[in-house]
């Protein structure tokens, strides 16, 4: 039997402990699904904090809290049982409840990466900075402290609209005569990426465990967005990549009529723009709001699009793709089909090479009902129970899923490919150390042949001298013959008048003695 011990708290107490800390920490504190805590805190008239809260109270910036409303209820009574063993549960949805302890043991737990795909490289200059300089010293004396040109700080200043003194500025200042700094203007900051459309929290219907790799922190951050996201009216202007595209898709199905690419050339085929072969025209300003909706969604986290359109979540490429299904409905012939049909017959009568027309058996007319996949697999489809705008919570949810095994995958290639290569420079190493051990063996090989004819002289050399005592002529011969075997050894390397010193570690094919007919 489960225990159905119920635990009291003070209604005011619960509230500043939602405040405090988080409805999520709070519901796992005394044990309490988290869809299961948020029903008892709407039904006690408990506000919540709002999507974002935390995150502005993380970055230090003003937050607004809203005041506990009064009621004539005082306490609260919760339950340290789950929300799967609760009969007033019965009929929340499947994945509705994010709490930690739905976290199954040994999984990895890595942080939110929210690290933009395309970065740019921090500037050395500040701009304030760079202005006081410019006003306090010529600009090739600040050039010398950056280590660049002048024309370089110049560009600088001209691409941050910072004024430069004026020509004959610093022979003024120098003379004492008066002069004028100017001001540095302000400058319009870049205009900030449009927000996302919120609504009212609603239950997701996803797995218990979905988005188990994330930080409890950085999970009920993507969560607590999905169950408010919604998808913007027509009237709500698209966030600028996702325009562009749009504007770039509609405008080649309006002329491009039979929805076939062009081709220019031999082989040279027109590029099809995202999604104008997989929507039509009429479903098409619905399918980019949705994806709107979900790029608004993931940039706070550092998502984007690439440029060939697949999300960038979590520092993944994730798939993604939408389709629009179609009806098949027997084709009815039209009135140039029948001419085709009567010419053919009157043809066929004549001739027996006539050609008959193909007339579709079925006409396959868009229907209009949308299709996300995400990663090949995970499919969100219109249906008579929701349509995709109901589920874009759901989707997003699935974005972020599918990063996981995409990143274990990535990081399971890079590790094989460091492998590889680990095993390449192994290979590449004991293969310079072989050849390098072979080229040593012959040079030892070379230079005892050396040694073996320096000891052959010398037995020959000792064979004359036993003959008898050699005359003077015979003395210099063998006083040559004994300079020549220690030129020969190795081991004396005696330097030859004509010779110079012999490469004893060469082949002896490249140690030959070769006449010399220079002259």
């Amino acid at each position: 039997m489960p225990d159905t011990t119920a635990i009291t708290v003070g209604r005011q107490e619960l509230y500043d402990e939602i405040w405090s800390n988080s409805a999520a920490h709070v519901a796992k504190k005394y044990g309490i699904g988290y869809a299961r805590f948020l029903s008892l805190c709407k039904a006690n008239d408990i506000p919540l904090p709002p999507s974002g809260y935390w995150t502005k109270v993380g970055f230090g910036k003003p937050v607004e809290k809203t005041p506990l409303p009064g009621s004539a209820v005082t306490t609260v009574t919760l339950s340290d049982i789950n929300d799967s063993q609760h009969a007033d549960d019965a009929q929340t949805p499947a994945g509705s409840d994010i709490s930690s302890s739905a976290i199954p043991d040994g999984v990895e737990r890595i942080p939110l990466v929210t690290e933009s795909l395309y970065k740019t490289p921090k500037s050395p200059y500040n701009r304030e900075t760079l202005y006081k300089e410019i006003w306090e010293q010529p600009v090739t004396e600040v050039a010398k402290r950056y280590n660049v040109s002048d024309n370089a700080i110049r560009k600088v200043c001209k691409a941050m609209n910072i004024p430069l003194p004026e020509q004959g500025y610093w022979a003024k200042l120098r003379a004492g005569k008066p002069v004028k700094q100017t001001a540095l203007p302000k400058i319009k900051t870049p205009k900030q990426e449009l927000l996302i459309k919120t609504g009212t929290a609603r239950i997701l219907h996803i797995k218990n465990n979905a988005l188990a790799f994330l930080l409890d922190e950085d999970r009920e951050k993507i969560l607590g967005v999905a169950a408010k996201l919604r998808v913007p009216g027509p009237t709500v202007q698209m966030q600028k990549k996702v325009a562009d595209q749009y504007k770039k898709t509609k405008d080649w199905l309006e002329s491009h009529k039979d929805g076939q690419p062009r081709q220019y050339g031999r082989g040279y085929i027109e590029e099809i723009p995202f999604m104008a072969d997989t929507v039509s025209a009429a479903s098409l300003s619905r399918a980019f709001r949705v994806v709107d909706a979900l790029v608004k969604a993931t940039m706070p986290y550092g998502g984007t699009m690439t440029y060939d359109f697949q999300f960038y979540v979590n520092g993944e490429t994730v798939p993604f793709s939408v389709s629009e299904s179609k009806d098949e409905i027997p084709h009815e012939t039209t009135k140039a089909e029948k001419m085709e049909l009567l010419k053919y017959e009157e043809e066929k009568r004549k001739h027996s090479w006539a050609s008959k027309p193909k007339i579709p058996q079925y006409d396959r007319p868009w229907n209009g009902r949308l299709c996300i996949t995400i990663n090949g697999t995970l499919k969100f489809r219109d249906c008579k129970e929701y349509m995709l705008e109901d589920r874009i919570g759901e989707i997003l949810v699935a974005l972020y899923e599918a990063s996981y095994p995409i990143r274990q995958a990535r990081l399971a290639e890079e590790e094989k490919q460091q492998k590889e290569y680990e095993a390449q420079l192994r290979r590449r190493e004991r293969a310079e150390r072989y050849n390098a051990e072979i080229a040593k063996t012959e040079e030892l090989v070379n230079a005892a042949d050396d040694y073996d004819i320096a000891c052959k002289i010398r037995a020959y050399v000792s064979a004359v001298e036993s003959n008898g005592v050699p005359d003077d002529q015979a003395a210099a011969w063998i006083q040559w013959a004994r300079e020549k075997a220690d030129w020969y050894d190795p081991t004396t390397a005696r330097k030859d008048e004509f010779f110079g010193v012999r490469d004893h570690k060469r082949a002896a094919d490249r140690k030959k003695l070769k006449e010399d007919y220079s002259w």
